[in-house]
């Protein structure tokens, strides 16, 4: 085979002297000369970063052979003695024909295999490998493996071509042992034949980078690979330890060339370890794909504080006999992340971690379009729910949507089943089919509280239980602690047992702040709460013993800012709803039909010291759930209306 043996400034190409023999011999004459010479430099790999253009000169070797196939014939030409780098005469009988086809090195070269090269040492070119093959020319005694040869000749030209990369690592990275070059899609050609494959990949032995930056070389196909626009080229490099990877994105359309020097630099940012999932890069275009427990369980070890990093399940999930670690549940909380479940459920789900048991600890970020059955929270603290202690922080927001989680939760304060608490946080198109107890308050079937920095909740629907021995709990939210923070047609048919400031909906919605009169008559969160319906199995105080008159409670929130947005919000007709002893002996605290509110048309209160409930209106007897939603305008693109209760699409 011939070699490399020096770089010269343009690429160089086998040829012969440009005499033509048209008398060509008859079959039984022997001899053909072949003569090297230079041929013209073309573009290099258009890369993210072009290296300057270089060539070869490639030189004869002992043992080389050239063949030459015609429509009837074919014939192996052996390297004479005597022959120089630059010139060489092969021995062999003479073929018949009118048109010839010569290839280098003998009838081997189509067939030739680039896919198992190994390069030794750093920037050593001695292994690379030439192969052509001059098609349908008129002439073979004397002939050049050089395009303007071959059009002279009325053929055609192909060679190999040679691939250099030029990559800046890590300084962490000592020996390099491999490098992979893995598209999306085949596109490159690892052999001379006609199959094409996405790997391009070359070994290294004894090849330590100098500056931190190896410099690898492959012999590559005679036939052009096409890296389309917009296209990406993943750069797997094997080394002392786990591989490292980098991924780099062609702006324009490129070809990697046969018969040319093809260069491209990659600079040091970007290295990540590669997958330890089914596929995928943990980008937004190639998010990784997790198919089993075990690579769930990766996930904490590939988040990275300030970046963010994307998941997508790509089946069911099992997670019996993992007591969860949260992914992010660690001041300053900034692991950023967008989960996508891609219509795929997560069973069997359980966390009891010390600090914000859930699955995120803290989503900043974004899940979507997964469920949760069967799951397990347990809480020695404040802050817990299925999906997080907190949904979404400050300045660190999260967005929840087509989101279903169905399970237990067991927790003391800030206790929902999505989240503990909810900040900087949309909600839309999920639910809760939860059964919940604490020993604290502010507890909700979505979220516990918000912590005053909006929360938008929208086309939801939440299930089951809520048990708190405190107060202040909602079958949607315990408290609404933000200006602005809303909740739009969505319903509940939890049941609800506390103290009081308790609602079908809302536990309370001042602001934060106690619901003494100042506070519901003075505040002006401008909560919306709009055709929203309370369905609940039933809402009741429990706990209190004394006669004493407390906070009160409601079918739609408990206690309101009257100045809060409250519009078209509809409670079942037969709601079960049992205040606490001192409330219900005074006999002001039982429902009532109130027409809307805004800032400007301020809520008609009840009667009672601390009557500022909202109970909305009743629905007409007999009315079914999903009746009255479709009388409130709720949309059939979002809602399934089929059945009494409405589900969502």
């Amino acid at each position: 085979m011939k070699t490399i043996k020096y770089l010269i400034p343009l690429l160089v190409a086998f040829a012969c002297s440009k005499e033509v023999s048209r008398d060509l011999p008859a079959p039984g004459d022997e001899l053909i000369t072949i003569r090297a010479e230079h041929s013209s430099s073309s573009p290099a790999f258009d890369a993210t970063k072009a290296a300057p253009r270089q060539g070869f000169s490639w030189y004869w070797s002992a043992n080389d052979h050239i063949t030459v196939v015609t429509s009837t014939d074919v014939q192996t030409y052996a390297i004479k003695d005597g022959f120089t780098p630059k010139y060489a005469e092969f021995v062999g009988k003479a073929v018949s024909g009118d048109l010839f086809t010569i290839l280098y090195p003998g009838d081997q070269a189509a067939t030739a295999d680039w896919k198992n090269q190994t390069q030794t040492g750093n920037d050593n070119i001695a292994h690379l490998q030439y192969a052509a093959t001059l098609n349908d020319v008129d002439e073979y005694l004397t002939f050049s493996f050089s395009p303007e040869w071959a059009a002279a000749h009325g053929g055609t030209l192909k060679q190999t071509g040679v691939l250099k990369m030029v990559i800046a690592l890590p300084d962490t990275i000592t020996t390099v042992k491999g490098i992979t070059l893995t598209a999306d899609d085949a596109i490159f050609y690892p052999t001379n034949g006609d199959t094409k494959s996405n790997k391009l990949e070359i070994t290294l032995v004894d090849a330590a980078p100098e500056g931190h930056v190896i410099t690898a070389w492959m012999s590559t196909s005679w036939n052009e690979a096409v890296v389309p626009a917009g296209s990406s080229i993943a750069i797997t490099v094997k080394n002392q330890g786990a591989p490292i990877e980098k991924e780099v994105t062609f702006a324009n359309e490129s070809t990697l060339m046969g018969g040319m020097v093809n260069s491209f630099t990659v600079d040091a940012t970007g290295w990540v370890y590669p997958s330890h999932y089914t596929s995928g890069k943990g980008t937004e275009a190639k998010p990784w794909v997790i198919t089993t427990p075990d690579e769930m369980l990766y996930m904490a070890d590939d988040l990275a504080a300030g970046e963010i990093r994307y998941f997508k399940l790509g089946a069911d999930i099992d997670m019996t006999g993992i007591d969860w670690t949260p992914l992010n549940a660690a001041d300053p909380y900034s692991k950023q992340i967008n989960f996508d479940g891609d219509g795929h459920t997560i069973s069997n789900f359980s966390c009891s971690a010390a600090s914000y048991p859930s699955f995120f600890g803290v989503l900043y970020g974004v899940c979507k379009n997964v469920k949760f059955t069967n799951a397990s929270i347990t809480a020695s603290a404040k802050g817990c729910g299925i999906l997080g202690g907190y949904g979404g922080t400050s300045g660190k927001p999260c967005e929840v949507k087509n989101v279903h989680v169905q399970g237990t939760i067991s927790g003391l304060n800030n206790t929902g089943g999505l989240f503990g608490t909810a900040r900087e946080c949309t909600i839309t198109a999920c639910s809760a089919d939860v059964t919940i107890t604490s020993t604290g308050q502010m507890v909700g079937g979505l979220f516990g509280a918000d912590a005053g920095l909006g929360v938008t909740v929208r086309d939801c629907w939440t299930a089951g239980s809520i048990d708190a021995k405190g107060s202040v709990a909602g079958g949607i939210c315990g408290d609404l602690v933000g200006s602005g923070s809303s909740i739009y047609n969505s319903y509940s048919t939890a049941s609800v047992t506390t103290q009081f400031l308790f609602g079908g909906l809302v536990g309370r919605a001042v602001a934060g702040q106690k619901a003494n009169a100042a506070n519901c008559t003075g505040q002006d969160p401008k909560n919306h709460i709009e055709k929203c319906i309370a369905w609940n199995d039933f809402l009741k105080s429990d706990y209190v013993t004394d006669a004493v008159e407390h906070y009160s409670s409601g079918t739609i929130i408990g206690a309101t800012a009257v100045k809060n947005y409250l519009v078209g919000c509809i409670r079942k007709n037969d709601i079960s709803f049992t205040d606490c002893p001192g409330n219900a002996a005074t006999g002001n605290y039982l429902p009532f039909d109130q027409e809307d509110s805004d800032p400007d048309n301020i809520l008609v209160k009840g009667t009672g010291t601390y009557a500022f409930s909202y109970h909305g209106k009743a629905s007409a007897a007999g009315k079914t759930l999903s009746e009255v939603a479709q009388e409130l305008g709720w949309s059939t693109e979002v809602w399934d209306f089929s059945a009494a209760t409405p589900k969502l699409k």
